[in-house]
């Protein structure tokens, strides 16, 4: 088959998918696309190494884990790894927000066979445990359709027409490496006196040999602000690719090219027990990234800027058994709660305006239920134009639990 073909293969293969990757039995990445707005590429690598190792996946078996410390990303992403035949595997992320808890790599199928007693102890006892039933029965409807396409399976699993791929990929790769610019420069955000992360990024080909270098030695140790390195990874490569035009043919002939380079227990290689700060640090990378990539393409090379973090408020709100995610950036701001939460009295707006350049929105929780509010980026950086406060008082990243009578101010510049 020709290059063509084979792509048109995995997009069909991967076609009801948002972000997911496709590997051989050797953890070989064949194909990797990211639609949504977290990165997760190197970190679905990472699962299926874990499974792969720990739980020897065979035929049909069908695998879940969230655990941040152990192959994941946050709570509320699930990572599905179907193993649709012995040369084939299938990983995906799906986001369910009702989860608040760990999940450890999983067999929810055995050859296709439900664990019975993993079922139970995953599903049953919960207040949304029906929803979450439909949610995973729904993920592994998606592996189930593909396994009744036994030709396209043969074709993507055949050892020679994986090869095939691999090899119009790196011709991909070699012709569009050559439309950008070989440079070498460094950025780095500092957070606080002790919380930087420093990237030097290195663009070169050296003996024929064409590589990504990213260089994070000189970033600070761990402290309250961390993440495992796959996050990292994961988001600054997304950037490469797309820069660079690549996406399409994102496989392993094109990660090999990308080399990281990470110091012992730092900000970036040290995993969040709950994923915490995984948006925050994923926002980092791809800034630092692009910074670096548009200097080294500038056409006058001579106007050299200093890295200027653009700051955003990712924040999800949590009435009842409904999730509301909220974002806000200097471009735009969805804020979908505060409209369905006024229709259903849940809360009052008190205000709702703008300014010149600066909007505010002020309302007042009307509900005995309660309301949590869930802040998923450090947003509240030194000089930060965006404001959040409950009752008066600036809130930080984490989980806000509202009562009644609490008011929610949220200003910004637009």
């Amino acid at each position: 088959m020709n290059g063509l073909q084979l792509k048109t293969q995995f997009e069909l293969l991967t076609k009801f998918l948002k972000s997911c990757s496709v590997v051989n039995a050797d953890g070989t990445l064949l194909y990797s696309k990211d639609q949504g707005p977290h990165h997760l590429t190197t970190t679905r690598l990472v699962a299926f190494q874990i499974v792969k190792k720990y739980l020897q996946p065979q035929p049909h078996d069908f695998f879940v884990l969230n655990d941040p410390e152990n192959g994941g990303f946050q709570y509320t992403k699930l990572i599905f790894i179907s193993a649709l035949q012995p040369n084939l595997y299938l990983i995906w992320d799906e986001d369910f927000d009702a989860i608040d808890f760990k999940i450890p790599p999983t067999p929810l199928y055995d050859k296709g066979a439900r664990n019975e007693f993993v079922w139970k102890a995953l599903i049953e006892n919960r207040s949304y445990s029906s929803a979450l039933e439909r949610f995973i029965v729904a993920q592994k409807a998606k592996a189930d359709a593909l396994l009744k396409m036994p030709q396209l399976l043969d074709l993507v699993s055949s050892a020679k027409n994986q090869q095939d791929w691999l090899k119009v990929s790196q011709e991909v790769f070699n012709v569009l490496f050559n439309t950008k610019a070989q440079s070498c420069g460094e950025a780095y955000f500092k957070l606080a006196p002790t919380q930087m992360i420093k990237l030097k990024l290195t663009v070169e080909e050296k003996q024929n040999v064409k590589m990504f270098v990213l260089d994070l030695t000189n970033t600070n140790l761990a402290a309250d602000f961390h993440s495992a390195s796959h996050i990292f990874e994961s988001a600054a490569i997304k950037k490469i690719i797309d820069f660079y035009g690549w996406a399409e043919f994102f496989n392993q002939s094109i990660l090999d090219k990308i080399k990281v380079i990470l110091p012992p227990r730092s900000i970036v290689s040290k995993p969040h027990a709950e994923g915490l700060h995984n948006i925050s640090i994923q926002a980092i990378a791809s800034q630092l990234c692009e910074h670096l990539l548009t200097q080294f393409n500038n056409p006058s090379r001579k106007t050299h800027t200093m890295f200027q973090y653009t700051n955003f408020l990712s924040f999800k709100v949590q009435a009842g058994t409904a999730y509301y995610n909220n974002l806000i950036t200097k471009q735009s701001a969805t804020l979908d709660c505060v409209e369905e939460l006024a229709n259903l009295q849940k809360i009052e707006v008190k205000s709702m305006r703008r300014l010149e350049s600066r909007s505010h929105v002020l309302f007042e929780v009307k509900s005995n239920d309660g309301i949590v509010l869930t802040i998923q980026n450090k947003y509240d950086i030194e000089g930060s134009d965006i404001k959040f406060k409950v009752n008066g008082k600036p809130q930080t990243c984490g989980v806000h639990k509202l009562a009644k009578s609490d008011s929610v101010e949220i200003s910004w510049d637009f």
